[in-house]
Parts: C-alpha cells; sequence; structure tokens
C-alpha cells in the first residue's frame, strides 16, 4: 500500500505539472490565432483568401504582397509621423510624469490627496465624453489639422501613469530622503539623486505603456490629423481600407508591417514591463 501511496502521488505530481501546461498552451493557440492567421492572410492572394477551404498553410507563399504596401501608400512618411508622435509622448510623459508623482508621493502639502483622488477620478471618465470639448478647444487655438494635440498632453502628465509611478514611489524608504536631507540635499536634489535612481522599473513600465498606446493610438490621428501629410500608421491603414476595400491581402500584409515594431518593444522590454507592474501599488 505504500508503494501505491506513493505511485499515486507520482501520478498526482506529473498530471499537477502537465495539466496547466495544457491549459496555458492553448489559451496561448486561442490569443495567438488572429495573428496567426493575419501573417497567413497576408502572404496569399485575394482568389485563396475567399477559398471555402479552412487552413493555415498558404498554397503559395507571396511575399511581394509586403512590397506592394510601399507601391500603394507613402508607408515610410506614415511611420515618420507615428515615430515623432510616440517619441515626442514619451519624452513628454518621462520629463513630467515622475516630477508630478514626486510630488503626490514624497512632498507633503496641503491637498495633495486630495488633488489624487481627483486624477484618480478621471480615469472613470470616457474618452468619448470629453472627445468634443477637447476638439472644440484646439479648433478655437487653431491647432487642428497639426502633431499638437496629439503631443502636448503628454506634457502634463496622463492619469494612468501618474497613478502607476506615484503608487511605485510610496515603496520607495522614506529614510533614504531623510539621510540625504541630512547631507544638505533640497527636494530637487533629493528627486534628482535618491529617487530618481530607484525609480528607474517603474519609469520603464510607463515608458513601454505610453509607446505603444500612442503608437497604436487611432483615435486622436482621426480626429486631429486632418491631411495626408499627418496621417500616422493607423490613420494610413484606415484611409488604405477606404480605398482598397477590396485587397484584404494588402491590408493584411499593411497591418503585419504595422504590428511588427509594438512586437519587438514588447518582446525585449516585457522583462522591464513585468518588474514594473509587480511592484507598483504595494502601497497606498
Amino acid at each position: 500500500s505504500r508503494e501505491a501511496s506513493m505511485g499515486d502521488k507520482k501520478v498526482t505530481g506529473i498530471a499537477g505539472r502537465i495539466i496547466p501546461f495544457i491549459l496555458i498552451t492553448v489559451l496561448a493557440l486561442i490569443y495567438l490565432f488572429p495573428i496567426i492567421l493575419m501573417f497567413s492572410t497576408s502572404v496569399r492572394t485575394n482568389d485563396e483568401v475567399f477559398n471555402t477551404s479552412l487552413g493555415l498553410w498558404p498554397q503559395e507563399w507571396h511575399f511581394e504582397n509586403y512590397t506592394n504596401v510601399f507601391n500603394v501608400m507613402p508607408y515610410w512618411q506614415y511611420f515618420g509621423n507615428t515615430m515623432f508622435v510616440t517619441l515626442m509622448n514619451v519624452l513628454g510623459t518621462v520629463v513630467c510624469t515622475p516630477l508630478i508623482a514626486y510630488s503626490l508621493s514624497k512632498i507633503k502639502w496641503r491637498g495633495r490627496n486630495v488633488l489624487f483622488a481627483i486624477i484618480m477620478s478621471t480615469l472613470m471618465i470616457p474618452y468619448t465624453v470629453t472627445m468634443v470639448p477637447m476638439y472644440k478647444m484646439w479648433t478655437k487655438v487653431g491647432l487642428t489639422g497639426t502633431f499638437w494635440p496629439l503631443i502636448i498632453p503628454a506634457f502634463f502628465g496622463y492619469p494612468f501613469y501618474i497613478v502607476i509611478l506615484r503608487q511605485f514611489m510610496l515603496t520607495i524608504p522614506d529614510e533614504l530622503m531623510e539621510a540625504a536631507e541630512i547631507d544638505g540635499a533640497n527636494s530637487l536634489k533629493v528627486f534628482m539623486s535618491v529617487i530618481l535612481p530607484l525609480s528607474k522599473p517603474g519609469i520603464a513600465t510607463i515608458v513601454i505603456f505610453s509607446f505603444m498606446s500612442t503608437f497604436s493610438d487611432f483615435l486622436g490621428p482621426l480626429l486631429y490629423a486632418n491631411s495626408s501629410a499627418h496621417y500616422t500608421l493607423s490613420r494610413g491603414l484606415y484611409s488604405y481600407m477606404n480605398e482598397h476595400t477590396v485587397d484584404w491581402v494588402g491590408m493584411m500584409a499593411a497591418t503585419a508591417l504595422f504590428m511588427i515594431p509594438i512586437m519587438i518593444v514588447f518582446i525585449f522590454c516585457q522583462k522591464y514591463l513585468m518588474d514594473g507592474i509587480s511592484t507598483s501599488g504595494l502601497k497606498g
């Protein structure tokens, strides 16, 4: 009976390792299926796409579909516009968000909790509620049809990034600040020499979030990029879809090219993203 008990435990241990692996694999395939289908469609012909026979493996590989994208749309112009807007948003996020988070987490002043509660409450307001008033505001100052409505808000701090970094800074011991203050450092010196270096995982997290959300943003460019000279990739793909509604193969190829930068950023930066998320929000 002892051997039978040991055998049961061994079987249970093996099942406990195999079943989670199978579930994770199945879920991964479910989430990856649209991406696999997109890449598979992008190297087919339109006739093969509308063939009733199912199958993810193309009969013939047509990689010229990707080169055709550059012939039918100014891809590099849209890519340059996208990178300009994205990098400016990242710059605004890196410059302003740490300062705001620092003032809300480590500097004691009257009303900071009230202000933080207001910032938190703005997270519950859908973008569609503020979309029309914001558009009217940018129209009155004459900035519609330019990149500025897509860039300027980043230099005032986005509430979501402020909350993430503020919660991260709360995990930094106050004793480190007090030691720096004893050495004669003022608040700005403490921020630059103590808080900022220790907040690198949190800053890396909001930088990745900022890059990915801005790069893939569609509604902002749709509202404010009125001319093709200011189109980003997402806005350009929408225009391409309207002009080439039948060319699904070209659309999938253009979409795959659009996704590649985001996938590269996520693959190489996911460690920093996970570290920043895991260490944020532990103290409130």
